[in-house]
């Protein structure tokens, strides 16, 4: 027969690990999805692989997509055609943004760890947006398939990243209203 305390402790190491994992599913986990994205002021029509989706202005969707090709098409509110029978590759299929209005998307790579001098990263990369000059590594995209970044429009760039012995970097993806938002509430 078991003893009482080995069996009390077996319920509270498996209360812990429940708890844990609950922790981690709920605030930790990072989705990695595909999002189809309207950052424009209308709303616009989508027909992603025979699948018909109606994008109001400013929303995003997760969409499921398949490695390999696909095909879209897209319009305004007016029947104006913006992407006609478009094909696109997807070769890696984990995290992405799928741009049927062609809007511009900036991405930016932000920086953890120690280290004395840490603007010294920033200052070391220079952007023009707008004819104001923009510190940090920052790509512009407007094309139809955006990969190739670690945080997507719906997600936030963490505060800190724990275990972080040196440099370590992270590069989010940004429309372009919120890219000059969060830029201008983080660096000036």
């Amino acid at each position: 027969m078991l003893n009482k305390n080995s069996l009390q402790g077996l319920c509270i190491a498996i209360s812990i690990g429940l708890i844990s994992f609950f922790i981690y599913k709920i605030y930790i986990e990072k989705n990695d999805e595909f999002l189809l994205d309207n950052p424009s002021n209308d709303e616009i029509k989508v027909i992603l692989n025979g699948k018909s989706y109606l994008l109001a202005a400013g929303q995003s969707l997760s969409i499921p997509v398949i490695s390999g090709k696909n095909t879209i098409s897209s319009q305004d509110i007016h029947g104006k055609s913006i992407l006609k029978d478009t094909f696109f590759v997807i070769t890696k299929n984990t995290r992405g943004l799928i741009n049927p209005s062609l809007s511009t998307y900036f991405t930016f790579r932000r920086y953890y760890g120690h280290i004395k001098n840490m603007n010294s990263l920033y200052q070391a990369h220079r952007r023009k947006i707008d004819g104001k000059e923009f510190m940090g590594e920052i790509n512009e995209y407007s094309q139809l398939i955006i990969q190739d970044f670690y945080y997507n429009i719906n997600q936030k760039f963490p505060k800190i990243i724990n275990k972080v012995d040196s440099i370590e970097s992270r590069v989010k993806l940004f429309r372009k209203n919120q890219f000059l938002e969060f830029y201008r509430s983080t660096f000036e």
